[in-house]
């Protein structure tokens, strides 16, 4: 007995500083996702990624309390989950303020939402169309990829990334014919575009010179500008 104790006493009386702690996981993970949510300000549906980095922090401090003699990273887990915050609060309320000012006078804000008809009446256009058919409107999507991708006067807008940049086959309900009526031009990217003009809805489909994939549209916007 007197032999073990010997043998356990060095390791018990062991400065705190040499003895072995795992670095929490839950830390690590919550800087990663701090380094990332810098991209809430690029985009609202990267709001999401501080959110998970708060819960890891959290998560974090937690275990780091309940222990102490095994966990090392408060610090890191402190930093990380501060600049989490900071993401979440500032995205939102650059996201917010970004909303409230982006329509100019003397336009109406359109979705694409607007645009989905009666699910009970498919390959129809929406009610919402006829009400914004001649009006000036202010509309957000992404430029579907063509075989001209450069110093495009018209192209075809739709609403996410499925339908724009990864071969999905979108309904005719979810595209927007975009005509540049100025002398500006854009070029494919994955940025997001908002387009200013002229709304039209044509209720017999209108036919589209060059789209092989898109033959024709029900909506289409003739553009003073796009951004």
């Amino acid at each position: 007995m007197n032999a073990a104790h010997a043998k356990q006493a060095p390791n018990s009386t062991m400065p705190e500083e040499h003895r072995y702690r795992a670095i929490s996981k839950a830390a690590v993970t919550c800087v990663v996702f701090a380094f990332l949510g810098l991209l809430a300000f690029a985009g609202s549906v990267f709001i999401v990624i501080p959110i998970f980095g708060l819960f890891f922090g959290l998560l974090a401090l937690v275990n780091l309390k309940r222990f102490p003699n095994e966990l090392i990273g408060r610090k890191a887990a402190r930093i990380g989950t501060l600049i989490n915050l900071i993401c979440l609060l500032g995205g939102i309320g650059y996201h917010t303020y970004i909303y409230a000012t982006e329509v100019p006078e003397g336009y109406e804000r359109v979705t694409f939402w607007d645009l989905q008809p009666n699910k009970a009446k498919p390959n129809t256009f929406s009610k919402r169309s006829k009400e914004l058919d001649g009006q000036k409107v202010f509309l957000k999507g992404y430029v579907r990829p063509g075989a001209k991708q450069k110093n495009l006067k018209k192209f075809i807008l739709v609403g996410d990334f499925s339908s724009c940049c990864f071969g999905g086959d979108p309904k005719i309900t979810d595209i927007v014919s975009i005509t540049i009526d100025s002398n500006q031009t854009v070029d494919y990217s994955l940025r997001m575009r908002r387009v200013t003009g002229t709304f039209k809805l044509n209720p017999q489909q209108k036919k589209l010179k060059g789209e092989k994939d898109i033959p024709s549209v029900f909506y289409e916007v003739i553009a003073d500008n796009v951004k």
